[in-house]
């Protein structure tokens, strides 16, 4: 009888890494790839998804826009992440409700800040328009793609931090995508309600002709990116 053979650990870790490996390609792959479509897109979707000057107030004052639109704000993910620490700050005096790891709460308060900064820096880097003209007579008229250069938001035409109009990518659905994937690594299944409320709000940007699909993808992209980063440096904190 022979004697089997001993498990080799190094063979699952290499098998992980490079499971980790691929989603990052796949990841990156599609990312750009959905860039790409939507750049081309954007004025056919602009034009589809926009409701006019006319219309863009009553939009607005619907509950179902402003629930959708104010996932977009850190504000709402800061009170999402005080109410779950006040829960386990309850349980750790006697309660009976399951433990809730503090990293989670951090990475839900935090994911949607540091997305939202990175996409005020990306759209300052990148220097590309909103849809909608603000300039002179032509104000609140279509443009198109408008592009006033790499680092127009850090300085442009001798004036310093000026971001004003810029809008790739959008901050309103990177800071909600990062708080619907940070929620959902900490709370597994809650992600199949909250990554299409987070969808909802990148599309109540362009609906106002505040973004173009383009700004709301990149803004996805750079939210589920931070979202995961975060959650995962966080993972191991108690």
């Amino acid at each position: 009888m022979t004697a089997s053979r001993p498990i080799r650990h190094d063979y699952f870790f290499d098998a992980e890494r490079k499971g980790r490996a691929r989603s990052r390609l796949t990841f990156v792959s599609v990312a750009l790839l959905g860039l790409v479509v939507t750049v081309l897109l954007d004025n056919a979707l602009f034009r589809a998804a926009y409701v006019g000057p006319d219309q863009i107030g009553l939009v607005e004052s619907k509950a179902w826009y402003q629930i959708l639109r104010q996932t977009g704000d850190v504000r709402t993910w800061l009170i999402v992440a005080s109410a779950i620490f006040a829960h386990a700050f309850w349980r750790a005096f006697g309660g009976n409700a399951p433990r809730i790891r503090l990293g989670g709460i951090i990475t839900i308060a935090l994911a949607p800040m540091i997305s939202g900064l990175v996409a005020e820096i990306l759209r300052a880097v990148i220097g590309r328009e909103r849809p909608l003209s603000i300039s002179g007579d032509s104000a609140g008229e279509f443009q198109g793609h408008v592009w006033r250069g790499a680092f127009a938001g850090i300085y442009h035409n001798g004036q310093w931090f000026d971001s004003s109009n810029l809008g790739l990518p959008s901050s309103h659905a990177a800071v909600a995508m990062a708080g619907a994937i940070a929620t959902a690594r900490a709370f597994p299944g809650s992600g199949f309600v909250l990554v299409p409320i987070a969808l909802g709000c990148g599309i109540t940007r362009m609906l106002s002709g505040r973004h173009f699909s383009s700004d709301v993808f990149l803004g996805i992209i750079v939210g589920w990116a931070i979202g995961s980063l975060t959650a995962g440096a966080f993972r191991r904190l108690r």
